[in-house]
């Protein structure tokens, strides 16, 4: 029992000195600017929760020291340019986790959490080509702008901070407005408000993290940020292909072009990940892309990573890819508004190199509209199946004699041909589809009838055979019976009604009748007609 409690003791007295050694590291005061702020002891409980929070995912804290590399570059020389103190670079981190497409609930947007008023009021434009609240550098001058005027009128950095959220208005009417104002040393305590709490929060913790990390040797490792300029009017595909930089990329850092136009009013910046130094290009074309050693950074479109990412997330499983055949298919492209040729190469699945050679073209070839790409592919073998399966039902609906089309045919139906046969005295007129007997009537002689039946029976025949599409054998005469018989018959591709009356010894004008086909009577494939009445 005493083993037990002299355990517990020592249990106690160890955690116990572990927080005190914790909070030892925790400081009393922290700096804004010129100004100190003291910690009330009421306050730090709320500072390690805070603290606690932000360092409780090791991935996100990674993540987001690599964003902060990559954007304090940019946010740093704005911020100093209008002599706010560079702390304020970690409002930014708080507001939106350095993400430009951060939206709040009362539809704040952009890095710095602008709402559509306050962006046009500290002079940022919002329309359907540009957003520059999701500009880091036009937003951090927009920053710069609504701080600068808050401090002239409050006279405290500790109050301009408090203003970003309540607004001036709202901030000049309470007392604190007047108690911290021209004031270099301000106390916070557990009834600050929690906006200002939280910013020291950020402020300080992200402060430690990257002081204790700013011996690794990261300007090798992690890529910094490269800007253009002299990109008036350009379109960011064509700065892909005229850089030689991943279009995808491109437009994922610099989001606040909404038609991937640049407006030609103004001088923008664009800007883009690269493991070159960071510098400002002189030229048209970047070092780095000269260079081509442009490299993708981290995703900026999550501001947490609250737990791990299943495996089907990040890698959703493709589609089966086609079999390809050896058959090359080679077509010509029309090039539209905003295409370029590395576009059209994503587009038929070719590679680039292959769709220049093809074209004779070079990388800094230029294009214009309308004019005309070639573009190659090999075919699937599905769509060749498919194409052979067409083909052969295209000549299963041809004729055997006339090569007429299945179309024609359906459009077209043939009247019940007449044959006209002279004889001596008379004339004659024959039925071919009602029967194989042929009724003549004649005004000739007896002795002269049996003759003339010779000569009709043998023009009958052939007439027969010209107007029907197929030439009747013995055994399609056997069958004839069986065919009487039937009393349905299903229309096939190719056949004509006709073709059916004859098949089955009626005529045209009785087959119509019996189906209610009308003056002009049209059938179509896999319809059923009555054979008889």
């Amino acid at each position: 029992m005493n083993q037990k409690k002299l355990l517990f003791l020592f249990l106690l007295l160890a955690s116990s000195a572990f927080f005190t050694v914790h909070a030892s590291t925790r400081p009393d005061t922290l700096s804004l600017g010129n100004l100190r702020v003291a910690i009330h002891p009421s306050a730090k409980p709320i500072l390690e929760k805070e603290w606690a929070m932000l360092g409780a995912n090791k991935k996100f804290v990674g993540m987001m020291k690599d964003k902060m590399r990559l954007f304090f570059p940019l946010i740093e020389p704005i911020l100093k340019e209008g002599n706010i103190p560079d702390d304020f670079k970690y409002l930014c981190v708080q507001e939106s986790s350095l993400n430009p497409n951060a939206v709040s609930t009362s539809n704040a947007v952009g890095y710095w959490q602008f709402k559509l008023e306050t962006a046009k009021d500290v002079g940022l434009k919002v329309n359907k080509e540009v957003d520059e609240r999701r500009h880091i550098m036009e937003a951090t001058k927009g920053a710069v702008n609504y701080l600068s005027r808050n401090n002239t009128v409050l006279d405290n950095w500790l109050s301009t901070l408090l203003s970003y959220r309540l607004g001036l208005g709202t901030l000049k009417k309470m007392p604190l407005a007047t108690d911290w104002l021209g004031k270099s040393l301000i106390e916070v305590d557990s009834s600050t408000d929690w906006y200002v709490l939280r910013f020291l929060a950020y402020k300080h913790f992200w402060e430690t993290e990257l002081l204790l990390n700013s011996q690794e040797s990261v300007a090798t490792e992690s890529p910094s940020m490269i800007t253009y300029k002299q990109v008036k009017g350009k379109n960011l595909m064509e700065l892909s292909d005229e850089w030689k930089v991943s279009y995808d990329d491109l437009k994922k850092y610099n989001s606040w072009v909404l038609k991937d136009w640049i407006p030609d009013d103004k001088e923008y910046t664009l800007y883009h990940p690269s493991n070159v130094s960071i510098f400002e290009s002189k030229s048209n074309v970047s070092l780095a892309a000269q260079s081509m050693a442009l490299t993708a950074s981290n995703d900026t479109n999550k501001l947490y990573v609250e737990a791990e990412i299943p495996q089907e997330a990040l890698y959703p499983k493709k589609k089966h890819k086609p079999i390809l055949s050896d058959k090359v298919e080679t077509r010509f492209h029309t090039v539209e508004a905003g295409e370029s040729l590395s576009s059209i190469a994503r587009k038929y699945e070719m590679k680039l190199p292959d769709l220049l050679k093809l074209n004779g073209l070079e990388m800094s070839s230029l294009i214009s509209l309308g004019q005309k790409i070639k573009v190659s592919r090999k075919i699937p073998m599905l769509e060749l199946i498919a194409e052979q399966l067409d083909e052969k039902a295209k000549k299963a609906t041809f004729s055997p004699r006339n090569n007429e089309a299945k179309e024609k045919q359906e459009e077209i139906i043939p009247e019940e041909p007449k044959v006209t046969i002279k004889s001596t005295g008379s004339s004659v007129y024959i039925d071919p589809a009602v029967s194989r007997e042929i009724t003549i009537r004649s005004d000739a002689p007896e002795k002269d009838k049996k003759s003339d039946v010779k000569v009709v029976e043998e023009m009958a025949k052939n007439s027969v055979e010209k107007a029907s599409t197929g030439i009747e054998t013995k055994a399609e005469a056997k069958n004839n019976a069986v065919l009487k018989n039937s009393t349905i018959h299903q229309v096939k591709a190719g056949e004509t009604l006709f073709k059916i009356a004859s098949k089955y010894g009626v005529s045209v004008q009785k087959l119509s009748e019996w189906n209610k086909l009308g003056k002009n009577p049209k059938i179509q494939v896999g319809q059923k007609l009555k054979i008889q009445p």
